[in-house]
């Protein structure tokens, strides 16, 4: 990660809220099954009025995965969609021999969330 410094005057344009993909992974209980996921795409709306909805919607013993849509600009249901991973990402139905070891972290971080709920 890199931080630096910017002048404010570089913002050129400004939005309140966005589009997020959400994905909701359970079962994978047992070796070589694949997990069952849930996927959602909350539009117009701001991270934590989304973390919120995931809060109020997540099953207990779930993983999951939340990520900002690049791309379109206005998502609908049958839209191709270019997403960031802000939390996790789409690694659990990978086989644990494909994974990269970045994939294999974000997996496990998204397994040490299984059994909790909360939503930070």
């Amino acid at each position: 990660m890199r931080a630096a410094g910017i002048d404010e005057r570089h913002l050129v344009q400004e939005r309140v809220g966005g589009n997020f993909l959400v994905f909701i992974y359970e079962g994978g209980d047992n070796p070589g099954w694949s997990w069952s996921v849930d996927s959602y795409l909350l539009t117009d709306t701001d991270l934590p009025h989304a973390l919120q909805w995931l809060h109020q919607n997540l099953p207990v013993d779930s993983c999951w995965a939340i990520g900002v849509v690049l791309d379109p600009p206005l998502p609908t249901d049958e839209s191709d969609l270019k997403v960031d991973w802000l939390v996790g990402a789409d690694v659990l139905n990978m086989s644990p021999a494909d994974r990269s070891a970045r994939e294999q972290r974000l997996a496990e971080e998204m397994l040490s969330r299984r059994h909790r709920v909360n939503v930070p």
